[in-house]
């Protein structure tokens, strides 16, 4: 019973009419998750501003537990690089597999500052929430 109060009172917080794609993932996965405020409300908030459909080259910079990366991959086709300084690929890895996007999302350990991609290779750069860490050098 305390879980399912539990899981009501998570939809009920987590869900706003502003974030319609946001708001069908599950809160609890939500919170434990994201390292910040949540980062799906900012990146569907960001992707009203951005072009995204299948296949487009999208690096989500910063990506923390790759939360981020799954929604691009999952709600645009997205093809993602998740790359984050902090938190190990495994986790985005995990994520991808277990909402079927793993062979959209290419999960990476790096630096903001020391990247291994061409110029031009990316058709958009995305950095959720995670700009203050690298961004002010």
């Amino acid at each position: 019973m305390a879980e399912a109060a539990d899981a009501h009172l998570g939809r009920a917080i987590l869900s706003h009419p502003a974030f319609p794609r946001a708001s069908r993932y599950d809160p609890l996965w939500i919170l434990q998750n994201s390292m910040g405020m949540n980062v799906l409300w900012l990146t569907e908030w960001l992707t009203n501003a951005v072009d995204l459909r299948p296949e487009v080259r999208v690096l989500d910079l910063g990506c923390g537990k790759g939360i981020s990366s799954v929604f691009l991959a999952k709600e645009f086709g997205a093809r993602v690089w998740a790359v984050d300084l902090w938190d190990g690929p495994e986790k985005t890895w995990k994520h991808s597999k277990s909402f079927g996007v793993d062979h959209l999302v290419v999960p990476e350990k790096g630096d903001a500052r020391n990247l291994p991609f061409v110029d031009g290779f990316f058709d958009a750069i995305l950095c959720i929430d995670s700009y203050i860490y690298f961004g002010t050098d």
